[in-house]
């Protein structure tokens, strides 16, 4: 049992040791899963990178939520620019990327209620979501992600999200 653990052991630094920070026309998915006020989401993204400090790209998601009875869907369009520390923060491992940045785009929400003069709870239109996050890479193009985010469409709120990132 010892050795399977320090053979594992040794291969998941091995991995690490060789994860690098990214760079200019690098791509990186993203998937999982996360949480706000306004419901469970599932969301999947992608960064491209401008250079070795900035990304743009694109997020799509999904999620629901009944609030007083009544069934509320969101899907969501961001364009996304993140600012990567990598290079301020020098002591960071290259297999950890911390970032933060603004995501502008636009919420669709639809509703089950049936009556009309009804103001809903959650409107349309146009979202800014301010994030910040960062993501573990256990081999060079394989890693996990987490981030925190306040966003504002209708309603101001906070969330999680979490997945899995792979990079190109």
């Amino acid at each position: 049992m010892r050795k399977i653990v320090l053979l594992f052991g040794l291969l998941l630094s091995a991995g690490v040791a060789s994860a690098q920070s990214f760079g200019a026309g690098d791509v990186q998915i993203n998937g999982g899963l996360g949480v706000s006020t306004p419901g469970v989401m599932v969301y999947g993204s992608v960064d491209v990178g401008i250079n070795d400090q900035i990304t743009v790209g694109g997020e799509l998601f999904y999620r629901g939520r009944n609030y007083n009875s009544v069934k509320y869907n969101n899907i969501g369009i961001l364009a996304t620019s993140n600012y990567h520390f990598n290079k301020l923060i020098r002591r960071l491992p290259s297999n950890v990327d911390l970032y933060g940045g603004l995501s502008l785009g636009y919420y669709n929400w639809s509703n089950d209620y049936k009556y009309d003069n009804w103001d809903p709870y959650y409107d349309s239109g146009f979202a800014v979501r301010l994030q910040t996050g960062g993501r573990y890479f256990f081999t060079e193009n394989f890693g996990v992600n987490a981030e925190l985010f306040v966003e504002h469409n209708s309603f101001a709120t906070g969330g999680f999200k979490a997945g899995v990132t792979y990079r190109f």
